[in-house]
């Protein structure tokens, strides 16, 4: 069945003493909880594996994929931008990959190819690059390309294909096409968008 795939990975992680990694995983929970909320769910309506040091989530064919990169990805790095304002914390950085495809699921989970590649697009040389150069920026998004031509370059909502880069992905099996794009930690305003009430002839 067809669903779309979110992977968090947490910077740094390992560099943290177990005390910083606590703070950190809550610091990603609270997030991503926020986050979810903007799209009228909770993280007990998605499947979601915790992996230590970041999240799998495998989202539901009935929720746009515009929604998740419109409302979802900005609350989630607005979160954390306000969670690293806190002095006394460590500062949170993420690398979030988007892909979505066909999944089959057994009594272990999900799999399939289109989630290695997910998992392989977080794991870039060309995200960890991005985050290494973009010493401002919390966030880190790198989408597949059938997400990107099949919703960023038609303009949904307050998406801006000019907001992301073309990069090529080589890593193990796969040699492909992705984009980026980084959130920045000045606040900058994002473009308004309409609620998730009032959003029609959105893509699936």
């Amino acid at each position: 069945m067809h669903h779309s795939i979110l992977v968090v990975d947490m910077a740094g992680y390992g560099e943290l003493n177990n005390r910083g990694q606590l703070q950190a995983r809550a610091i990603l929970n609270k997030s991503m909880n926020a986050a979810i909320r903007t799209i009228g769910l909770t993280q007990a309506s998605l499947a979601i594996h915790h992996r230590g040091d970041g999240m799998l989530m495998v989202v539901p064919p009935t929720i746009s994929k515009a929604d998740l990169l419109d409302l979802l990805l900005p609350r989630l790095a607005r979160t954390i931008h306000a969670a690293n304002a806190d002095p006394a914390g460590n500062r949170v950085r993420l690398r979030v990959a988007v892909h979505a495809g066909e999944l089959i699921q057994d009594a272990t989970g999900w799999f399939g190819t289109d989630l290695n590649l997910a998992c392989r697009l977080v794991d870039a040389e060309a995200a960890y690059a991005r985050l290494r150069a973009s010493t401002e920026s919390d966030v880190v998004l790198i989408v597949s390309d059938v997400i990107y031509q099949g919703v960023i370059r038609h303009g949904y909502y307050g998406l801006d294909p000019a907001d992301y880069q073309r990069v090529r992905v080589r890593a193990k099996e796969v040699d492909a096409t992705a984009w980026l794009r980084t959130w920045p930690t000045d606040n900058a305003p994002v473009p308004a968008s309409p609620p998730l009430n009032e959003r029609v002839g959105k893509p699936l």
